[in-house]
């Protein structure tokens, strides 16, 4: 990857703008690109059956969401310090403890929903980014 100076840029053909909204538009752009990744539709189907009111994961289910549910959390680690400031010491701490306990298969599910609470919580803090 190569990094140019915004004269630089400038100077190359008058085709961009170096200013700071432009810039400002861009990186939110790209920020919001890189929580599409992270939280899909399917993190929120998870989440869906997890918490919803009438939720009732199986005990076949249990271990197959709480799956998924780790494999988001490696990339909300990844996005959240792009996304949040200030930096989320607690709720992330949280998500990363739960995505590394491996409860035994009597208290799975209450586990799985502690741990679908702390990414939910984790989302919300990340505000329309997570939308």
């Amino acid at each position: 990857m190569v990094a140019i100076t915004r004269e630089a840029a400038t100077q190359m053909g008058g085709q961009c703008s170096a200013d700071d909204v432009t810039a400002g538009l861009v990186l939110f752009g790209l920020r919001r690109s890189l929580a599409r990744e992270a939280v899909t539709d399917a993190l929120y189907d998870d989440l869906d059956a997890v918490l919803d009111e009438d939720a009732k994961p199986t005990s076949d289910e249990v271990p197959v969401i709480a799956g998924r549910l780790r494999e988001a959390t490696t990339k909300l680690v990844e996005i959240v310090p792009y996304l949040v400031r200030p930096y989320p010491i607690d709720e992330m701490r949280d998500v990363i403890d739960m995505s590394v306990e491996q409860p035994p298969p009597e208290l799975a599910r209450g586990h799985l929903v502690r741990f679908a609470m702390a990414i939910l919580t984790l989302l919300d803090l990340m505000g329309d980014a997570a939308e």
